[in-house]
C-alpha cells in the first residue's frame, strides 16, 4: 500500500491516538527548543489545531492507518520573527521510515496547500537539515541564534 498524505482534522476515528502520538514524537525531537513546555501543552495545542479551521494544520503521512510522519503548515513557528508568514513546521518522519522520500511528499503537499491558499512564501528553520531543503528548492535567508541553538532561516518562493 502506497503513502498517503492528508490532514490530521480529516483522519476520522484515528484522530486520537495520532494526536497523542505526534505530541510525543515532536516533544522528545524538540523540547530542547521549548524548554518548559510540557507534553501535556503540546497536546492540548494539538488538539486545538484540529478543532480550528485557522493555522496551524497539521499533516499527517500514513501506509495503510500507520501513522509514519507529519508536517505542519504554521502561522508562525519563530516567536523572533513573527513577521514572516507561514511556516513548514515539525517536520518529523519516524527513524525506521527516513530516506524513503515521505518527508519530501509531506514538503510538496504543504507547498501546494499553501500555494492553493495564495501565500506568497514559505518559511522553515532547521539546524543541521539545509541541504535536504536546499535539495528541494528552499534558500538560505540566514543563521540566527534561536533559543539558545543555532539554526538556519530558509525560505521557499511559491509563485
Amino acid at each position: 500500500m502506497a503513502v498517503v498524505v492528508s490532514t490530521l482534522r480529516n483522519c476520522g476515528a484515528l484522530q486520537d491516538d495520532y494526536l497523542l502520538q505526534l505530541a510525543k514524537w515532536h516533544h522528545n525531537e524538540w523540547l530542547h527548543l521549548n524548554p518548559g513546555g510540557t507534553l501535556e501543552q503540546r497536546l492540548a495545542g494539538y488538539k486545538h489545531s484540529v478543532q480550528s479551521s485557522a493555522l496551524p494544520e497539521i499533516f499527517i503521512a500514513c501506509e495503510n492507518k500507520k501513522l509514519l510522519g507529519s508536517a505542519t503548515l504554521a502561522k508562525e513557528d519563530m516567536d523572533t520573527r513573527k513577521f514572516l508568514t507561514p511556516w513548514l513546521a515539525s517536520l518529523f518522519v519516524v527513524p525506521e521510515q527516513r530516506n524513503k522520500g515521505i518527508a519530501s511528499q509531506l514538503i510538496t503537499f504543504i507547498i501546494n496547500y499553501a500555494k492553493k491558499n495564495g501565500f506568497k512564501n514559505l518559511y522553515l528553520f532547521t539546524e543541521d537539515q539545509t541541504d535536504f531543503y536546499r535539495h528541494r528548492g528552499w534558500y538560505f535567508v540566514e543563521t540566527v541564534n534561536y533559543r539558545q541553538t543555532d539554526v538556519d532561516l530558509m525560505c521557499r518562493k511559491l509563485d
